[in-house]
């Protein structure tokens, strides 16, 4: 007020009327940005309190953020070698150069159909001869259990099915995998309707998976710690906890998707669900008139439109509550079992408590985000809406088992988006982040396609930063989407390429916990 005095004069009414509405309308504004933008997005930019960008020391002691790169999906093949050579350079120069560039280690996936070809029949033989390898190289490495099929996801070159004997019980109880509203069987994942039905040749889907850990902790108890520094439980189809909703055979970005119920257990339990709660009318999925197809958009369905839409309705939260809740189920049930295998608290032999962290992975799904009803994480499974935060009952169920949530999406930004599919990106990276310190569950990072360019670096690097500065502590790791191929896109035969140099470049700035800076060396 003294600067408007001595700039306008103390006695000019109408300079202190003009004043006084000015104050009023950046009041408004301030308030706005408070109330409004806070629940809709992530600060990516932090200041201190005079104003200036915070660089690393803002954070006492606080360390950097390790950098991951995920293996390609064919480091081993279909009859269980390890790929060796890469465009002519051996495995073991290109580990050595990871280490030397400053990356803290590999993530690879360690595929159900590789491993157990015959139930209860283990081949392990390629994994271990990596894990020999990082342990060589001083890398550490995470495993990814991937209990899905490779194949028809974004990125994907390779085909590895679920075993032979999966398919062999499917061929009399096709219910065994998720099937749309046409009954048309995606075999990409187990349905978690058979999580606790005894119809894997006697065992119940949990009990696949748990056997499965046990012949993995037995065989890889030397490398948890020393190499192994996370395990990944797969939860779903790309092995990311949600529902086929958005299976590329039939689906287009940016489609609603569909629902993925009407397999005869899942089925089943919805009716009960409904007999239950004393309304056995509405133990049905929504009908195909009300909610669309794969490709349609909310405004033409009667379920996901914004306004009078079913999703606001009784039946509509019954349904998706029930939807949602299935998921999660699943994903308590499967880190139950593990936690049971892998931290045995009344077995000093089978308890690696501090020495590797559980993984889960949530879809990246930010199409639809800014209408009201979500209507495409609605049908992934994640009852998130305008009015309702669908990811905090998930993340209660991962502090229960102190499991990591593992996020992707976050080199995406809103601005290079389609605006007709009212995505946000950035928005739900927010969210998630603000969900995951307030359920107090450790946070890592992946980028959701490949990508070369600096702009996006920036933006992992800026999430990473305000993660860092809002928890206290650094994001537990960021993995990159993915090995190049060719790798003479990183390495060339005696120096890096200009992509490799951009790369290794974005990985000390997060090292050496400087996430927010946008002056990296060398670019």
């Amino acid at each position: 007020m003294h600067l408007l005095k001595r700039r306008y004069g103390c006695h000019s009414r109408p300079t202190t009327f003009i004043t006084g509405w000015t104050i009023f309308v950046l009041f408004c504004i301030a308030c706005y940005s408070v109330v409004f933008k806070s629940h809709a997005s992530f600060p990516l930019h932090n200041k201190d309190a005079a104003g200036s960008p915070m660089k690393g020391g803002s954070i006492p002691n606080a360390p950097g953020v390790p950098i991951y790169v995920m293996m390609p999906l064919t480091s081993v093949s279909d009859d269980g070698q390890l790929k060796k050579d890469y465009d002519g350079k051996n495995i073991s120069w290109i580990l050595e150069q990871w280490k030397k560039l400053g990356v803290e280690g590999l993530m690879v996936d360690i595929w159900f159909g590789l491993v157990e070809k015959e139930p209860r029949q283990y081949d392990w033989k390629p994994y271990i001869e990596l894990c020999q390898l990082m342990k060589s190289a001083n890398l550490k490495l995470q495993t990814v259990l991937s209990f899905h099929r490779c194949g028809g996801n974004v990125g994907d070159r390779c085909y590895i099915p679920l075993p032979k004997w999966i398919f062999a019980v499917a061929e009399n109880d096709s219910d065994i995998f998720f099937k749309d509203r046409d009954g048309s069987a995606d075999d990409e994942y187990l349905s978690w309707g058979i999580d606790e039905e005894p119809v894997l040749m006697g065992r119940t889907a949990v009990q696949v998976y748990q056997d499965f850990f046990i012949s993995f902790r037995e065989t890889f108890r030397e490398f948890f710690g020393n190499v192994i520094s996370q395990v990944q439980i797969g939860l779903g189809p790309a092995g990311e906890l949600r529902y086929p909703s958005y299976q590329l055979n039939k689906w287009t970005f940016c489609g609603v998707g569909e629902f993925q119920c009407f397999d005869k257990y899942l089925l089943g339990r919805l009716q009960s669900e409904a007999d239950k709660h004393g309304i056995s009318e509405w133990g049905h999925p929504p009908y195909a008139k009300d909610v669309g197809f794969y490709n349609s958009s909310p405004s033409e369905t009667l379920f996901f439109r914004d306004d009078g839409g079913m999703w606001n309705t009784r039946y509509g939260d019954f349904f998706l509550n029930w939807y949602s809740n299935e998921l999660i189920q699943h994903a308590d049930r499967v880190l139950t079992a593990a936690t049971q295998v892998f931290f045995d608290l009344s077995n000093p032999n089978n308890d690696f408590t501090g020495q590797f962290h559980l993984a889960v992975k949530v879809a990246g799904v930010h199409w639809h985000f800014r209408s009201k009803a979500h209507a495409s994480e609605l049908t992934a499974g994640y009852y998130n809406t305008r009015y309702r935060n669908g990811y905090s009952p998930i993340f209660r169920v991962l502090k229960k088992h102190e499991a990591t949530v593992v996020f992707t999406c976050m080199e995406m930004k809103d601005n290079n988006q389609p605006k007709d599919c009212y995505c946000s990106p950035e928005d739900l990276v927010g969210l998630i982040v603000r969900s995951s310190i307030a359920n107090n569950i450790s946070f890592a990072g992946e980028n959701a396609v490949s990508f070369y360019d600096v702009e996006s670096y920036r933006q992992i690097s800026a999430v990473s930063r305000s993660y860092a500065v809002t928890k206290g502590k650094p994001m537990e790791a960021v993995t990159y989407l993915r090995w190049p191929e060719p790798i003479d896109i990183f390495f060339q035969k005696d120096t890096l390429s200009i992509l490799g140099q951009k790369f290794f470049d974005f990985v000390r700035s997060m090292a050496y916990d400087q996430a927010e800076s946008t002056d990296f060396p060398g670019l």
